[in-house]
């Protein structure tokens, strides 16, 4: 008589190792992605913020020489330092004349903290016409 070979039953269940690194690379270049989008989304906040920040200081200084609380000096550039929301705001300020008299031009180039030297592109550069007092 002879024996006849019974099929072993394997177990089948689960992934090999080439599935499981398979699986991971994706998981990886997945979160890598994730990870950069929300950089970059952070970075766009962080700008806004501070331009949003310098903006305010801007109009603080051209409401200032609205009101003749802020005196420029003509053809000079007045450099002051304004502190908001915990922050050093670098401004630099200078009053032209206009093609009308009673009008006076005034520009305000606001920077952060980092740009002490001035030299860098300034965040904000507002521009306002006023009245030219007597």
């Amino acid at each position: 008589m002879s024996m006849a070979r019974l099929p072993v039953k394997r177990c089948t269940s689960g992934l090999t190792l080439i599935e499981v690194l398979i699986a991971l690379a994706i998981v990886g270049i997945a979160m890598t992605a994730i990870i950069k989008a929300a950089s970059q989304s952070i970075r766009g906040t962080t700008y806004l913020q501070d331009k949003t920040i310098a903006m305010w200081v801007g109009s603080q200084v051209l409401n200032e020489a609205r009101v003749g609380i802020l005196v420029l000096p003509k053809g000079e550039t007045l450099k002051q330092t304004t502190r908001m929301l915990n922050r050093d705001w670098h401004w630099q300020a200078q009053q032209e004349e206009t093609a009308d008299e009673r009008i006076k031009k005034i520009q305000v180039d606001v920077y952060g903290e980092e740009e002490e030297d001035q030299n860098e592109t300034p965040i904000v550069s507002l521009e306002s016409y006023i009245n030219a007092k007597e």
